[in-house]
């Protein structure tokens, strides 16, 4: 049996609901407090502890909570109200980020007081995502997925582009703890317009039970989140691998470093801006597979010389921007809306999971012979396991414009 769960069309699409307004500008915001916590907690622990092991232990410890424990909220998720669990994370994200300011001006050491900050901040992450994920699933119409999907991407990554600009510039001038309170402003902006979007509509009967069993019956939806964590994997590793090629191979700075960021920053921005176009010419699911082992593959012209890294990484992110924006359209229309809690919660946990491995690993080989080999073993991983994953959806999913198939 085949049954078909319709894409996003350019004609007839149903108007954006309150809902849709208000997930936007509170992923922008929560994107830019993400950043800037991040930029100036590296900065905070490497000028306290002056060592670079310092900021890598902050990297390690705020991964470890998304990683363990991404798939139990997401159980969580399918339980209990999302709206309410993300209402209840932002406003605890809140009190946290604030602590940390306040602890400095009081006199205390922050150096510790950091590390336990962004280890809660991350702990409350890990309930977010997969809430915040499932929480899109309930409200936004379906047949909208692919271009809120596009929308969601160009917030996410706006709010990261602008953070590091505003980070730096704001440590420049003002020092880290301002910005730690900022963070904190974000988070209750963030619960303002989940605030304001109200409790989803009463559901009874028939229409309760069509929502819980939506989706596409007999989706492929393991191999779907494979997909979809390849390419955050292959994201996470790059972001490592390009500081130590541009500091160490390349010996440049973080002049050359923020322009590497920007570039993928506004490759991003432009894969989702096209990806309606994109999807509506070559279909969601190719597009999204050529888009992800196509950048897999850019990994091994990015570590050639300088001048090819600056004009290969706005191609590379519009490819990998691509494949997130499609999988994620895919992922949304496919899953039932009582098991989308952990859809999200799994596929987050295994690309922080892979992620965690695959920098070992690409460290390691690094290490022993040269970065440029570490981008090879990186791309060709990637590039295999997606290719590999979406052989073996063949006569699943079918990418058509228009339209995803999945045969069960």
């Amino acid at each position: 049996m085949t049954t078909t769960a319709q894409a996003a069309r350019p004609v007839a699409l149903p108007p954006r609901n309150r809902a849709e307004h208000l997930l936007l500008p509170a992923t922008f915001i929560t994107s830019l407090g993400n950043g800037v916590q991040l930029v100036a907690a590296a900065v905070l622990v490497f000028t306290t502890g002056q060592s670079a092991l310092a900021v890598g232990w902050l990297y390690i410890l705020v991964s470890i909570p998304p990683a363990l424990l991404s798939l139990w909220f997401g159980s969580i998720a399918d339980r209990f109200d999302r709206r309410t669990l993300c209402l209840i994370a932002d406003l605890a994200s809140a009190v946290a980020a604030a602590f940390l300011p306040v602890w400095i001006l009081a006199g205390g050491d922050p150096g510790p007081v950091a590390y336990g900050t962004a280890f809660a901040l991350s702990l409350l992450s890990a309930m977010f995502t997969p809430a915040g994920g499932a929480l899109i699933k309930e409200r936004v119409h379906p047949a909208r997925t692919a271009l809120f999907s596009a929308h969601y991407e160009i917030a996410m990554q706006l709010g990261l582009l602008l953070s590091a600009a505003l980070g730096g510039i704001l440590i420049h001038y003002v020092g880290t703890t301002p910005l730690f309170m900022f963070n904190g402003v974000t988070f209750l902006a963030s619960a303002v317009a989940l605030w304001a979007m109200r409790k989803a509509p009463a559901r009874t009967g028939a229409a309760a039970h069509a929502a819980a069993d939506g989706g596409v019956p007999g989706a492929p939806l393991v191999r779907l989140g494979l997909l979809y964590a390849c390419g955050q994997m292959l994201i996470m590793v790059s972001n490592t691998t390009l500081i130590v090629l541009v500091y160490v191979a390349f010996d440049r700075g973080a002049g050359v470093y923020g322009v590497v960021d920007a570039l993928a920053g506004l490759g991003f921005c432009v894969a989702a801006a096209l990806f309606p176009r994109v999807a509506a010419r070559f279909g969601e699911f190719r597009a999204a597979v050529v888009g992800g082992v196509g950048c897999a593959l850019m990994s091994f012209v990015l570590p050639l010389h300088l001048v090819m890294l600056l004009l290969a990484v706005p191609p590379a992110a519009f490819m990998v921007g691509t494949s997130r924006v499609g999988l994620r359209s895919i992922l949304l229309r496919s899953v039932p809306e009582r098991r989308a809690g952990r859809l999200f919660g799994a596929v987050n946990a295994a690309g922080l999971g892979l992620s965690a491995a695959m920098t070992v690993l690409v460290a390691a080989v690094a290490d022993a012979t040269h970065i440029r080999y570490g981008f090879y073993l990186l791309g060709a991983v990637c590039a295999l396991a997606m290719a590999a994953t979406a052989f073996s959806l063949r006569g699943k999913v079918s990418g058509s414009s228009g339209a995803v198939s999945c045969e069960g």
